[in-house]
């Protein structure tokens, strides 16, 4: 095979895995423009009668990093994420994993009372409860006239 044969060859395989890392870590939310620091772990959120339900996928990040806030209509997760170092490198390979910070800021889909969130970090995957702001019954507004 010529050289510039092989080199064309190995070129299209380099976009080939470029190509596929894209593709893979590719949403709709990763898509849209966030306000965020780092990189964008995979978010699912469900909505129940009483509660929200969020799962934030974060394998590899240390809970001790891990900070949850929330206030009445968003919440926010921040972290690090670190792999163990290693002593001889010699090549790499493959890098697919993200490292470093990262912070993603979600709207819930509605209220919810921030006393009665819950969260559980287990096998790389954070869940968050939140109970929904319920109504505290009837409310009269009155109408003032103006000038």
């Amino acid at each position: 095979m010529d050289p510039f044969s092989k080199k064309l060859l190995e070129e299209l395989e380099q976009m080939q895995q470029h190509t596929g890392r894209i593709l893979r870590s590719m949403s709709l939310s990763r898509m849209m423009p966030v306000e965020s620091d780092g990189w964008q772990p995979a978010v699912d959120i469900y909505e129940a009668d009483n509660h929200i339900h969020v799962y934030v996928e974060l394998a590899g990040v240390v809970s001790d990093t891990l900070r949850v806030t929330v206030d009445g209509q968003q919440l926010r997760i921040s972290g690090v994420r670190q792999l163990p170092p290693h002593q001889s490198i010699a090549c790499i390979h493959q890098l697919e994993i993200e490292l470093g910070g990262f912070q993603r800021t979600l709207p819930l889909p509605s209220a919810v009372e921030v006393e009665g969130v819950n969260s559980v970090y287990t096998n790389g995957i954070l869940a968050v409860t939140l109970p929904k702001q319920t109504r505290k019954g009837r409310v009269m507004i009155r109408i003032t006239p103006g000038e």
